[in-house]
This record gives C-alpha cells, sequence and structure tokens, in this order.
C-alpha cells in the first residue's frame, strides 16, 4: 500500500501510478532538453578556441549559462567524491553518481509545479520522488550497481569477504586454532548481521528521501486547500505566508535531499574499497 494521491491502474495485479510515471518521463525529457543544449554550448566553445590566440576575448569569463551551471555542479559534486573514493575512482564513475543527483534533484522540484493538469481529480504532474515505488527502485539501482563496482574493482574473493566481516582479519590474526575457533563460531553471526546492513541501507536510503518529498508536497498540498476553502483574509494571509516558508525549506531539502543521496551512494562503493583507494 503506497502513501500518496496516485492516479491508480492495475495490469496483471500489479499497481501502476500513472502520475508517477508522466512526472518521470517528464523528468527526464527536460534533462535530455538540457544535456543537448549543454553539448551545444560545449561544441560551440570547442569550435570557437580554435581562433585563439587570434581571438583573446574567448578567455574571458562568460556570463552565467547552462555549461557554466552543469559544470559548476558536476565539478562539486565530483570534488565531494574524490574526497570519498579518491580521485581516480570518483572520476571513473561521476557520470553514475552525478546523475543520481540530477535526476533526483529535477523530480523532487517538479513539485513545484501548480497542480493546473488533473486527471480522475488527482494531479498528473507530480515528484516522482514523492511515491516510495521511485525511491526504493533508484535505491535498489545504487544497491546493485555499488556491488558490481566493487567486484570489479576489489574482485569476487574481496567482495565475498565483506559479508563475513570482520572473521577474515580474525582467521589473519594467526593460526592457531583458538582465533580459528572464534572465528567459525562468529561467522553465521556477521554474515547475519552484514545482509541485515545491506537491507537497512536500502530502506534507510529510499524512505528518507520519500519522506522529506512526500512529507512537504503534502503539507503544501494541504495548505492550498485550506487557503481556497477560507474565507477569512487574516488567515488567508497568515497560510500563504505559511506555505511559501514550507515551500522555501522543501527547496532547501530537494537539494539536500538528492545530495545526501549521491554521497551515500559514494561512501557504499567506499566502503568496499581497500584503505589506500579511499578517504
Amino acid at each position: 500500500m503506497f502513501l500518496g494521491s496516485f492516479i491508480k491502474y492495475q495490469i496483471a495485479n500489479v499497481e501502476i501510478h500513472l502520475n508517477t510515471i508522466i512526472s518521470t518521463w517528464i523528468v527526464m525529457a527536460v534533462i535530455l532538453i538540457i544535456g543537448v543544449f549543454y553539448r551545444i554550448s560545449v561544441m560551440k566553445t570547442l569550435q570557437e578556441l580554435k581562433n585563439y590566440p587570434f581571438k583573446s576575448e574567448l578567455l574571458i569569463p562568460k556570463a552565467i549559462s547552462i555549461q557554466n551551471i552543469f559544470e559548476m555542479i558536476i565539478e562539486g559534486i565530483n570534488s565531494i567524491n574524490q574526497s570519498i573514493l579518491g580521485g581516480k575512482i570518483a572520476d571513473k564513475y561521476m557520470v553514475l553518481l552525478v546523475s543520481y543527483f540530477i535526476f533526483i534533484l529535477f523530480s523532487n522540484l517538479l513539485g513545484y509545479i501548480p497542480p493546473i493538469i488533473k486527471y480522475e481529480g488527482q494531479s498528473l504532474i507530480t515528484p516522482p520522488t514523492s511515491d516510495l515505488s521511485t525511491t526504493l527502485a533508484l535505491t535498489l539501482i545504487s544497491v546493485i550497481t555499488y556491488n558490481i563496482i566493487a567486484i570489479k574493482e576489489t574482485g569476487i574473493k574481496n567482495w565475498l569477504e565483506h559479508f563475513i566481516f570482520p572473521i577474515p582479519y580474525i582467521f589473519k590474526m594467526g593460526k592457531e586454532k583458538t582465533a580459528i575457533f572464534i572465528g567459525i563460531i562468529l561467522l553465521p553471526l556477521f554474515l547475519f548481521l552484514n545482509i541485515i546492513d545491506i537491507f537497512a541501507r536500502t530502506l534507510s536510503l529510499s524512505l528518507r528521501l520519500f519522506a522529506n518529498i512526500f512529507s512537504e508536497h503534502l503539507m503544501v498540498e494541504k495548505f492550498v486547500e485550506q487557503i481556497v476553502e477560507n474565507n477569512l483574509v487574516f488567515i488567508k494571509l497568515f497560510l500563504y505566508i505559511l506555505t511559501f516558508f514550507v515551500m522555501f525549506l522543501g527547496l532547501a531539502a530537494s537539494i539536500i535531499q538528492a545530495l545526501i543521496f549521491e554521497v551515500l551512494s559514494a561512501i557504499y562503493i567506499a566502503l568496499y574499497l581497500p584503505h589506500e583507494e579511499s578517504h
């Protein structure tokens, strides 16, 4: 049972949320369009640089543009990832990690579009991240990819040892019978705890993002309903101020939650890496 107001359909006993699907496609279309403009801007800049040094004005910083904004976002996020993963690994998986941030940010911001397009009494445009199915899908993608990256970067042996950590270190302490006996006794316990840890990461990563976006979207929706229904000018004014305050906090939360998801995904990759490769 999902929380929220959705346009629901049943297809082969699977519940489909029409407004979530439409909103997700809108987010992807917006990102694609901005990406195309970004590429055009980059190619234009590279073409202009062919005329350097005959046109020295090319070195003068330009006003804020789509290219500048994207580059600032990418460089800022990648610098955070480099502090977590190290420069080599962060640069290698920059596209994946930055994609988390951009998609989640645009999904969160979609909630600020007024519900002017409705179907069956529900808005067709809602933030996809206010749907638990979306945040859970994003988390599953993150969990699967960081495990694949772990196998690729450290090998399947080290990846499997991570599930029984710190048993391998107990065995390496020495070949004494006591260490081996303790390791064997504790192995099932640590295997269980490490598997639970992965499930806990999955739940916390998806629920944190969903709860923040859903609660802010729901609060604004209820405040708007009260503004429409209430006829007292003083109360309307108070509700307007309260709504804008909640929206301002929600805007900050939209950016922060997108960054948290991205940073935690980077941290989960770092947990599998040798200490000399991550910081």
